[in-house]
C-alpha cells in the first residue's frame, strides 16, 4: 500500500467527519463530559476518532496511530497518523461555529500530508507531499504583511503552563499595537494562517493532534514557524509559532518566552506519550 492509496483514504475519512460532525451539531443536544476544566469531550469526538482508526486499522493495519481521545504513539519509521476529531470542542458544544477535523499523516517521523476541515464553512485546507495549500480548490499562501499594527494574531492558552505566560504574551503584544484574538480551535487558527486570514498563531504548548497538521500547512503556505518536532512535540507536546515571514522577525523581538527564548512547558499529559486515556 503506497502513499497515494493513504491521501485518498484521508479525503475519504475527512468527508465522513465532517459529516458526522454537522449532523451532531444540528442535533438538539450535544452530549459532552468534562475531562478537566474548560476540557471538554463530546461522544461526537470518540465517534469520528474510533471510525477513522477503525478505518485507517483495516487498510493499513501496520500504520501508527496518535488520537486526542484514544492515545497512541509516533514511530521514527513508517507512516503516522494524528487525529484531532473536533479541535475546539468547547466551542462546538456551544454552538459557536468555530471548531474543525484536523488530520495529518507522517512518513518515517516527518509530515507529508495535512487535512483540516472547517465543517461549518465547508472549507477543507489541505497540502500534501507537493507543498501546496489549498482551500477546497484555490491555491492560498500566508500574509505578506509589514506593519505589526496592521496584523491579527491567534492566540491559544492552556492549564499546561503558568498562567503568567499568557499575560506577558498580551502584555507584549499590546506594547507594540499588534490586535489579537481567542478563537478556541487552534488547528483551524494554524490553517487561517496558511490561508493569510491570520498574520500568526501562538501557544505555549500545543499538543501534537492539535498541532502537527496546522503547522504543515503554515510552513507550506509560507509562514515562518518554530521547531515543534525537534522540540519533542510528538512525544510531549511543544510551543507553536507561526507567523507571517515579514512580521516574524519584528515579532519575536516583542515576545517573552516561550517564543523568545528556552521553550517553556509543564510534561504534556500521558495520551501523547503513547499511552490510551482511561
Amino acid at each position: 500500500m503506497n502513499l497515494e492509496q493513504r491521501l485518498s483514504l484521508a479525503n475519504t475519512l475527512v468527508a465522513e467527519a465532517g459529516r458526522l460532525a454537522l449532523a451532531a451539531y444540528a442535533a438538539p443536544s450535544i452530549e459532552v463530559s468534562s475531562k478537566s476544566p474548560g476540557d471538554l469531550v463530546s461522544e461526537t469526538d470518540f465517534a469520528i476518532e474510533r471510525m477513522i482508526r477503525t478505518e485507517v486499522g483495516n487498510a493499513f493495519p501496520h500504520d501508527n496511530i496518535i488520537g486526542e481521545e484514544l492515545g497512541g504513539g509516533a514511530s521514527s519509521a513508517g507512516y503516522t497518523w494524528l487525529i484531532d476529531p473536533i479541535d475546539g470542542t468547547v466551542n462546538f458544544a456551544r454552538r459557536l461555529g468555530y471548531f474543525c477535523i484536523s488530520l495529518a499523516l507522517l512518513s518515517d517521523g516527518r509530515p507529508v500530508a495535512a487535512w483540516i476541515l472547517d465543517p461549518v464553512q465547508n472549507e477543507l485546507f489541505h497540502a500534501g507531499p507537493d507543498g501546496v495549500v489549498r482551500v477546497n480548490e484555490a491555491e492560498v499562501s500566508c500574509s505578506q504583511e509589514t506593519d505589526l499594527l496592521e496584523a491579527v494574531i491567534g492566540l491559544g492558552f492552556s492549564s499546561r503552563h503558568g498562567s503568567e505566560v499568557a499575560a506577558n504574551v498580551i502584555a507584549g503584544l499590546t506594547a507594540v499595537g499588534t490586535e489579537h484574538r481567542r478563537l478556541g480551535a487552534g488547528a483551524l487558527c494554524l490553517a487561517h494562517v496558511a490561508a493569510g486570514r491570520l498574520e500568526g498563531y501562538l501557544e505555549p504548548h500545543m499538543n501534537p493532534w492539535d498541532a502537527v497538521g496546522g503547522l504543515y500547512l503554515a510552513t507550506c503556505a509560507g509562514a515562518v514557524t518554530g521547531h515543534y518536532l525537534e522540540a519533542d512535540g510528538l512525544a510531549a507536546g511543544a510551543p507553536v509559532y507561526a507567523v507571517a515571514p515579514l512580521l516574524s522577525e519584528q515579532l519575536l523581538a516583542a515576545l517573552p518566552a516561550p517564543f523568545s527564548g528556552t521553550p517553556l512547558h509543564r510534561e504534556n499529559e500521558p495520551r501523547s506519550t503513547g499511552k490510551v486515556a482511561n
